[in-house]
């Protein structure tokens, strides 16, 4: 045989049209005949758009979208308005002025300009109010050249936001991949319950019939009663077991029912008649040699992978952050300004103005103390990371040695359940023609029927590992997630 990764599309397309690999024996109860089979992509697609949890993961994307904006508004443009009055004593001086700001994230930078005009008489201390009839028009910038040139809390609060928004969309493309995960199991839960019913429906309808016959065999004398009496109690044995399977497919409906959903959002139970009639069959086993390149590929797209990332970025800002802490600050501050109209001759002309304010910090512990917490955080999370990614390695190694074992065990249950019919078959003409015993035939049937139960279960098995194989490497497509 040859050995290669079964492509989703396989699985998906068998689900979808059907693909035989082990009929079911027909119930008792014929389906109804206008039923459609549901299929996995009605399910994905409904757990994917109906989802509760799904719901809330895009609504907490939405408010911290909203967080991202706010951070944003650090660099909004504002004015400001000053008006000074003297009410009594001997100056009459007054003035108002209008200033407006926008903030800039190079060299955290504020540009600005306004406008002042005075009016009256002002103390020689308080000359710089005075302007000429028509007003004073200044505008200027202030940049900063050592400490805040390249962070600031600004920039850091709007970086912080933009990575905690990608994390929360990590966090919603993990729970989407555990609900579609979830959703598959659910579905093909569903399937093998309904596929287990059917076994025993045909293990009872079979004893059912056997009971006609031996009733005319016992009345004609040609055997004695106690088989037929056996009969029945095998006839009802084998309802209990339809009882309990019809059991484990309600209970299997109501579980799939959680992600099967109305338009209107409320859960939908699925009808028996739904169920698909056919198993897909099983794709070819993994090849070996494509485990490493799932691997590279899983740690790539996996969510928490992501997660930690954004968390080391966030580290790595807060370092940014305290090394800025611990330099002198150094503010240029450009204007130029001039007054218009009449008045004072000193006030006319062009003032253009250089200003360099100092800063210097003489202790620094909140800074050392912001860079040493960093730096710790920084080797715990890449130690983090390390393990993150050995435990991905190491689950995509077993995941794909459990996908290879769980294959093996759907040929080895279906060779055996071929194996129980022929005996099961053999048996029942030899019981037809006197050559074997009561006792025997019913064994022989219901040792075909745990063969195929142990069929189903291998199938259901092989489909697990399968689901947990494409949550595991992030498979978007076989999930119904999409591209992208």
């Amino acid at each position: 045989m040859t050995r290669r990764w079964p492509l989703a599309a396989l699985l998906l397309a068998s689900l979808v049209d059907g693909a035989l690999a082990q009929p079911a024996s027909p119930p008792a109860a014929a389906p109804v005949a206008t039923a459609v089979p549901l299929t996995l992509d009605a399910v994905l697609d409904s757990s994917r758009e109906r989802y509760p949890q799904v719901l809330a993961a895009r609504e907490k994307i939405r408010a911290q979208a909203g967080k991202l904006l706010s951070s944003e508004g650090a660099f909004d443009l504002y004015a400001e308005q000053t008006n000074k009055s003297r009410l009594s004593g001997y100056y009459d001086g007054r003035y108002s002025s209008t200033k407006l700001v926008q903030p800039l994230s190079d060299f955290n930078t504020n540009v600005y300009g306004g406008y002042r005009v005075s009016g009256g008489d002002f103390p020689i201390y308080e000359d710089e109010a005075f302007t000429l009839d028509a007003g004073e028009f200044k505008v200027g910038a202030v940049f900063s050249l050592l400490r805040d040139r390249d962070i600031d809390s600004r920039r850091a609060g709007l970086r912080d936001s933009r990575l905690a928004l990608d994390q929360t969309e990590l966090d919603a493309l993990l729970t989407r991949v555990r609900v579609q995960h979830d959703a598959m199991t659910a579905y093909v839960d569903w399937i093998g319950a309904g596929e287990a019913l059917a076994v025993y429906r045909d293990l009872l309808q079979l004893a059912e019939a056997r009971n006609d016959g031996l009733d005319t065999r016992v009345q004609e004398g040609d055997l004695a009663n106690i088989y037929l009496n056996e009969n029945r109690q095998y006839i009802l044995r084998r309802r209990g077991f339809v009882v309990e399977a019809e059991r484990k497919l309600v209970a299997a409906a109501n579980k799939l029912s959680l992600y099967l959903r109305h338009t209107d959002g409320t859960p939908r139970l699925p009808a028996e008649a739904e169920l698909p009639r056919r198993w897909p069959n099983p794709p070819s086993l993994i090849d070996p040699t494509t485990v490493d390149a799932a691997i590279r590929a899983a740690l790539a797209a996996r969510p928490e992978i992501g997660v930690l990332a954004a968390d080391i970025e966030r580290e790595r800002l807060n370092l940014a952050l305290g090394r800025n802490n611990l330099m002198p600050r150094v503010d240029l501050n450009l204007e130029a300004a001039r007054d218009f109209g009449s008045g004072q001759k000193s006030r006319t002309g062009t003032d253009t103005i250089v200003r360099l304010d100092v800063t210097i910090p003489i202790e620094t512990r909140k800074a050392r103390g912001q860079i040493d917490a960093a730096q710790a955080n920084l080797s715990r999370l890449d130690l983090d990371r390390r393990l993150l990614e050995e435990r991905i390695g190491v689950e995509i190694r077993t995941l794909a040695n459990d996908l290879s074992a769980a294959y093996r065990f759907v040929e080895l249950a279906t060779q055996e359940t071929e194996q129980a019919d022929v005996l099961s078959r053999a048996e029942r003409e030899r019981f037809a023609e006197g050559a074997s015993d009561f006792f025997v035939v019913n064994l022989r049937e219901e040792a075909a029927a745990n063969a195929r139960v142990r069929e189903i279960d291998a199938h259901l098995r092989y489909l697990g590992a399968l689901a947990d194989f494409y949550a595991a490497t992030v498979q978007r497509e076989p999930l119904g997630l999409g591209p992208g």
